[in-house]
């Protein structure tokens, strides 16, 4: 991610990530569709789908993971829904994103030009 402002990026999900909702909780479907995921599969049978239970917070973030918004959006939108129990917001929100990323659930997009330009004024 080098020095690109975190705040200023839009994490979008995955194509390969489906959210499914189960037993009133979020349900992420990672299909494994990668060459070596998909030998892994046929040679050691390990799965070729990965399903990840989301807690209220999770869930709450991946809804506004569709490129359309940006962290420090989602940050305010925390903190309206859950007020005082989600602090520190941003702490926990970088940590969650940062682990989605790692695990390819969602690519953090940089800031679009027209943003960074009105951002220096």
């Amino acid at each position: 991610m080098g020095n690109d402002n975190l705040l200023l990026m839009r994490p979008e999900n995955s194509p390969n990530v489906t959210a499914e909702a189960r037993d009133g909780q979020l349900m992420l479907v990672v299909r494994r569709t990668g060459l070596l995921s998909r030998l892994c599969t046929k040679w050691f049978h390990t799965p070729g789908v990965t399903t990840i239970a989301l807690d209220d917070y999770g869930s709450f973030v991946w809804q506004y993971c569709d490129g359309n918004y940006t962290v420090g959006e989602i940050a305010g939108a925390m903190r309206e829904r859950f007020g005082c129990e989600a602090e520190p917001v941003l702490e926990r929100l970088v940590v969650f994103l940062r682990m989605l990323a790692n695990n390819r659930l969602v690519v953090l997009s940089k800031p679009r030009e027209v943003e960074v330009a009105s951002a220096c004024r």
